[in-house]
């Protein structure tokens, strides 16, 4: 799964003012004869060396970095989270007294010790009815899904607080629990909301009803996405210390400023007396570092004891507890001509909320139906999207959101279009591709929804370059050779649109120290991006100074608290061009000394210290960036197992500022795509059990799955929305990985229309299975197909070990017999009343 970067594709200053027009990158051609089956597909030490090269690498990857988890404060007291094991019921009661007279044990607090239970409040309020869903810290007469916290445990030890958690018994009456999104509910989750809609969005341009009427050809399916969530490495956790009128905090990531605002209104308090302090971040995807009921549980159990408090969660809580994402439906049909011309696109989506409105609103259901017409023409549309609550964990944003689930269904129905009309699809997109001669191009939803402004970029270039680094025509005739033999394999395609960089404004502070150092300062958050390789290389070049002059403070409001916070994409052209307005800034006023003022010299910093300067970024709306992915899949006729053999994406990003970095998000999104298109989803039981609560259920891919990832980075011209001429890429990677895997695979399975959900499940390809072959024709095995330069599975002996095949088989087996297990126990600990 390396990727090889070549110092030799960009030599010079990596920030250098591209000229207009269009310089492309992508995989040096070392690394693009991947496509030829016999080259070796792991990048030299030194390659691998060169594309982590980033300041703050070294020491996250050395075990120098502080997260929440090392900070520990002296008296410190442990949280545990007593959470709700049934999904839907009226609480009758929680009988804590077992719980404290546990030693050890400090409180069990419950809401009953609450005047007043606050709510997780809106933070995007393009719906406002969503605020008759809000959810309180704790539930106090109904829960409505399984993790829903109900009490919070304080104890001496983080030990002490789990064993005693277990002894919380929840008393609830049982109701039917809502799972469905396109039927009624015999008990709803919010009985006064009709047929438990939470909000509606629609999209109408031209004239759908007499397109439809017209056209030649109307294509229609259904397709359906599995639920996910973004699995930061590091689950969540909160340290919270009251100091006089000062509450200290140290885990929120994200969205500090929102989250700083919303405990400073819980608990009556000025803004400036909440202080985040910086921690170290591992990952977030969207999920992580919104607000959620912990970011007031655990302030509050230390004003109660008057002591710090920690609380950390695990993995079994993550995956019941943080945002879910995903989980569309889409009844989606497509009007054209017989020549290939799009004419018209319908939709009814369907998004499942789950059992309240988190604090992005409804924004998943608003981007569904902004994501749905993609870089197409369509002089007619008509999309509803309904928001429907259920008793399954609530909804949030993951890396690539709504966009992912619309992409696959747009480019599915697509493929069958391209079938129905015996074109090759990848033609079929090209035709219909808005042209470069039309941007800015506007997208016009009419009332229901603000249109969308496609700024710059030239897909058809994109494409050209693409499939010339793909060398489609050759890749066609080897799959079509392939297939002759009597191999299960083919090509599939998916375009998209991603757009990136909202929030309107940003700050960051610069301080120029007496001895002449240079040392920014934001709320927005290092969360992998390289945010802080960042701000040093774009404030280098902007003041003219070496980066070793120069700090990054991130991820804290202690020292400045300003900004906006890290999402949808937005650090590089938000932070990064605050970054250059503040170093310009300074640098204008180092000018201003006299002609002798040169900025390579350092005592002339020195003399103008120390200064503190504020830059800005402003902007109302997103830029666009234009990407499409390609996968070849085959499929291994005797156990079905589906084989990624080739994944590439290419991606305008405008200008790039690190390249390391920038590859690193494309590629680590295609590999997070993967794993939502063939192995992660959190499954429920009808009762509204979670069934994906660890590893051995919700399966990441592992290097066993992902092929190389053949990446190609372009750099257009044309982007005006900031000065950096930069587009977001840390979600461009993952939004064409679901349409193109499941095209190729409809494909190798000889039927465009075989995939219509993800992730894609053994059963969605046993009606469709291949021919086993005849005997004395054994095909090559899905290791060697994916893996062909490689040396046979050996162990650390070096003998010839199982095969990858017998390695699924081995862990299928013992990961069964665990999981029944599992759910043995914990059925007996329900039976005995063991709801903690």
């Amino acid at each position: 799964m390396f990727l090889k970067v070549s110092e030799t594709l960009y030599p010079g200053s990596r920030t250098a003012r591209r000229p207009e027009g269009v310089i492309t990158v992508s995989s040096p051609p070392a690394t693009r004869q991947r496509r030829r089956r016999s080259q070796p597909s792991q990048a030299s030490p030194a390659d691998q060396t060169q594309t982590w090269a980033r300041r703050e690498d070294i020491r996250l990857t050395t075990g120098t970095g502080t997260f929440v988890g090392d900070v520990d404060l002296d008296g410190q007291l442990w949280a545990r989270v007593v959470r709700s094991a049934v999904a839907h019921g009226v609480l009758v009661d929680i009988d804590v007294t077992s719980a404290a007279e546990m030693p050890g044990v400090v409180r069990v607090l419950t809401a009953k010790d609450l005047a007043d239970v606050p709510q997780i409040p809106l933070r995007i309020l393009s719906r406002p009815e969503l605020n008759e869903f809000l959810q309180p810290v704790l539930a106090s007469e109904r829960v409505r899904y399984v993790g829903e916290p109900v009490a919070i445990v304080v104890a001496e030890s983080a030990r002490a607080a789990e064993d005693a958690a277990e002894r919380v018994v929840v008393q609830v009456d049982e109701l039917v629990p809502a799972m469905a999104v396109d039927e009624d509910h015999v008990d709803a989750v919010w009985p006064d909301a009709t047929r438990d809609a939470m909000c509606v969005f629609t999209g109408r341009d031209g004239e759908p009803d007499a397109v439809f009427e017209s056209a030649d050809v109307v294509v229609a399916a259904s397709f359906t996405t599995g639920r996910d969530t973004g699995l930061p490495l590091e689950t969540r956790g909160l340290v919270a210390q009251w100091l006089g009128d000062e509450l200290h905090l140290w885990g929120p990531t994200k969205f500090i400023c929102f989250t700083r605002a919303t405990v400073a209104r819980w608990f009556d308090l000025p803004e400036d007396q909440v202080i985040c302090h910086h921690v170290d971040v591992g990952g977030m995807f969207g999920s992580r570092g919104e607000v959620y009921p912990e970011d007031y549980l655990v302030p509050w159990a230390s004003a109660v004891t008057g002591r710090p408090v920690k609380w950390i969660e695990d993995r079994n809580e993550h995956l019941v507890s943080i945002n879910h994402s995903r989980g569309q439906t889409h009844r989606i049909s497509i009007a054209a001509r017989a020549d290939g011309t799009l004419l018209g696109l319908r939709d009814e989506a369907l998004v499942d909320m789950g059992a309240y409105a988190r604090p992005i609103g409804g924004r998943v259901a608003e981007l569904t139906v902004e994501s749905l017409p993609g870089p197409y023409r369509w002089p007619a549309l008509d999309v509803i999207c309904t928001a429907v609550a259920t008793n399954r964990t609530p909804v949030g944003t993951m890396r690539g959101p709504a966009t992912f689930d619309t992409t696959f269904a747009r480019e599915r129905l697509l493929d069958i279009l391209a079938d129905e009309l015996e074109m090759d699809p990848v033609e079929l997109r090209r035709r219909n591709l808005i042209g470069a001669d039309e941007i800015p191009y506007v997208q016009d939803f009419g009332a229901g929804t603000h249109p969308s402004v496609y700024d710059s970029g030239d897909y058809h270039l994109v494409l050209d370059r693409f499939l010339a680094d793909l060398d489609y025509e050759a890749l066609l005739e080897e799959v079509g050779q392939r297939r002759a033999e009597g191999e299960s394999v083919g090509v599939g395609f998916a375009f998209f649109l991603d757009h990136s960089g909202l929030g309107r404004e940003e700050t960051v502070q610069l301080r120029l120290t007496a001895d002449g150092r240079f040392v920014f300062y934001t709320t927005s958050s290092e969360i992998g991006q390289g945010l802080a390789s960042m701000i040093i290389t774009v404030a280098a070049e902007a003041l003219g100074v070496s980066p070793d002059l120069i700090d990054v403070v991130a991820n804290q409001s202690g020292e400045f608290d300003g900004g906006n916070g890290s999402f949808s994409s937005r650090g590089t052209i938000f932070v990064g061009s605050a970054t250059q307005d503040a170093a310009f800034q300074l640098r204008s006023m180092l000018a201003k000394e006299g002609p002798q003022a040169n900025p390579a010299d350092a005592d002339a910093w020195r003399a103008l210290g120390p200064r503190t300067v504020i830059g800005r970024h402003t902007n109302d709306g997103p830029t666009y960036g234009f990407g499409a992915a390609a996968a070849v899949v085959s499929v291994e006729p005797e156990t079905l197992d589906i084989v990624v053999e080739r994944l590439g994406v290419a991606y305008d990003c405008g200008r790039v500022i690190d390249r390391p970095s920038a590859m690193g998000q494309l590629v680590g999104a295609a590999v997070q795509g993967l794993g939502g298109t063939l192995l992660q989803e959190l499954t429920f039981d009808p009762d509204g059990q979670p069934q994906s609560t660890t590893f051995m259920d919700f399966q990441p891919p592992t290097v066993t799955e992902v092929p190389r990832v053949e990446a190609t980075l372009l750099e257009l011209g044309g982007t005006t929305s900031n000065p950096l001429g930069v587009k977001g890429i840390g979600e461009a990677g993952i939004m064409g990985v679901g349409g193109s895997i499941s095209n190729a695979l409809s494909a190798a399975l000889s039927t465009t229309r075989a995939i219509t959900r993800l992730p894609i499940r053994p059963d969605d390809v046993v009606p469709f299975a291949p021919p086993l072959p005849a005997a004395g024709n054994q095909l090559r095995s899905s290791f060697e197909r994916r893996r062909p330069s490689e040396p046979a599975s050996r162990d650390v002996t070096g003998a010839p070990g199982p095969s990858s095949r017998s390695w699924l088989v081995i862990l299928a087996a013992g990961a069964l017999g665990v999981a029944l297990a599992a759910r043995a126990l914990r059925r007996k600990l329900a039976a005995k009343g063991h709801h903690g």
